[in-house]
């Protein structure tokens, strides 16, 4: 199946690739006050973007062109009214809806030696924020407040990211790094519903989980 054409959106950047190196290379790194006009070459209108100087307003959003598409990885597109996909090789995430990219953002996946797993899986619990801890010795971390937790498979998760800007190449123990704005966006937006007075929230088959895809 083709790719299909990019989808609506807002609150993103448009996005120019070149078919020499990653998508993701061609991303301004986020910054505290992103700087505009935007250095890299634009495809596209240039969504309305908020200028925040704090944290969690800082985003690596772009709107999907077919451009960009073409140059992920092919895969079969699930029949699914709304899932998320996941390329390892580009260091991009990006949301479908009813068959369309609606948008994407770059990330920031495991490390070689605490790689992502690949597969297919389904969100199965939302958390709005928690610490984070594990490893040993000088690998030991302890992470409070991580935000917008999505676990898809048993302590792997997309989640906010407040401790590096690094996005667009690997970094993590296993996660899927995101921008705390990223995250929650694609926290409301995918299944299960979430509540907002459970602080665990898990899926259900009356409230099912989004597909998540990862590959290379």
């Amino acid at each position: 199946m083709n790719p299909p054409g990019p989808g609506n959106g807002s609150s993103a950047i448009a996005l120019a690739t070149d078919p020499e190196r990653p998508i993701s290379a061609g991303l301004p790194r986020p910054v505290m006050k992103p700087p505009l006009p935007f250095a890299a070459p634009q495809v596209g209108p240039v969504i309305k973007r908020t200028l925040l100087d704090d944290i969690e307003n800082r985003t690596m959003a772009f709107l999907p062109t077919a451009e960009t598409l073409s140059s992920l990885t092919p895969i079969d597109y699930p029949d699914e009214s709304r899932w998320i996909r996941v390329d390892l090789s580009e260091q991009l995430t990006i949301a479908y809806e009813n068959g369309r990219p609606i948008r994407g953002f770059v990330i920031s996946s495991g490390l070689p030696r605490t790689p992502t797993v690949l597969g297919e899986y389904r969100i199965r619990t939302k958390v709005r924020a928690q610490t984070m801890s594990g490893g040993t010795g000088a690998g030991y971390y302890n992470l409070p407040n991580v935000q917008w937790v999505q676990y898809f498979y048993s302590d792997y998760s997309f989640h906010g990211t407040y401790w590096h800007s690094d996005f667009g190449q690997p970094k993590s123990h296993g996660c899927i790094n995101m921008t705390n704005a990223d995250a929650k966006w694609l926290f409301d937006w995918a299944g299960p519903t979430w509540d907002e007075k459970t602080t665990w929230y898990r899926s259900s088959t009356d409230n099912p989980g989004t597909l998540v895809i990862v590959h290379e």
